[in-house]
């Protein structure tokens, strides 16, 4: 089983990139890549075509505060966590490199849900960019369904990790990605899921 994943510099793509085996072969993406089974963003001719997509590039901010409201970071964060992802997917797509996907699975987050947002007091939430560039995916992907496509999608959240992004009392980031690959090889995500998976707890989060 061939799988594409972006974002592995750091954090779950690059523990996700080291899994490898008989049954799991990882190629993965990045700005800058380091070893001969990442790419960067610009050669899509010589990747493999994935059975599998993982997008998971991200990156985040901090506090609700419209008075600080940062423009210019805020564009920035959406690039990455919004349109990056949905142009990657969609070039991937056009030049036929994605006949043999099975699963398209999208790395999101607790707040990729509108419902558990408004659960939350403001001090609990992230930044204006991150929550809603997660929640954005989550209506891509209700979105994406409604198109004929031969090919299951899902978004999943991985817990607080102990990433940079995380926490350093987060779950161990090597043992998620360990998860998220039995979960791809158990086809769990074959199934389409009414909501975000949560995928420390298997419980799902609804949209």
């Amino acid at each position: 089983m061939n799988v594409l994943i972006t974002g592995v510099s750091s954090g779950l793509g690059k523990e996700v990139l080291s899994l490898r085996n008989s049954s799991f072969a990882v190629y993965g993406v990045s700005r800058n890549p380091l070893t001969s089974h990442e790419f960067s963003y610009d050669s899509i001719e010589t990747l493999p075509s994935p059975e599998v997509l993982i997008l998971n590039a991200a990156i985040g901010d901090q506090g609700v505060d419209f008075r600080t409201f940062d423009a210019e970071a805020f564009k920035e964060i959406m690039d990455v966590n919004l349109m990056q992802p949905l142009s990657y997917f969609s070039t991937l797509y056009r030049s036929g490199k994605l006949s043999n996907l099975k699963q398209l699975v999208i790395i999101g987050s607790r707040f990729s849900s509108p419902s558990y947002i408004q659960s939350q007091e403001a001090s609990a939430l992230p930044g204006y960019g991150y929550c809603i560039s997660k929640a954005s995916l989550a209506l891509f992907v209700q979105v994406l369904r409604k198109e004929s496509i031969p090919f299951s999608v899902n978004l999943v959240h991985p817990g607080v990790m102990n990433t940079v992004m995380g926490s350093p009392e987060g779950i161990n980031a090597r043992d998620m990605a360990q998860k998220l690959q039995s979960k791809i090889l158990d086809d769990s995500f074959l199934h389409e899921f009414n909501g975000i998976y949560t995928l420390p707890t298997d419980e799902i989060i609804p949209f």
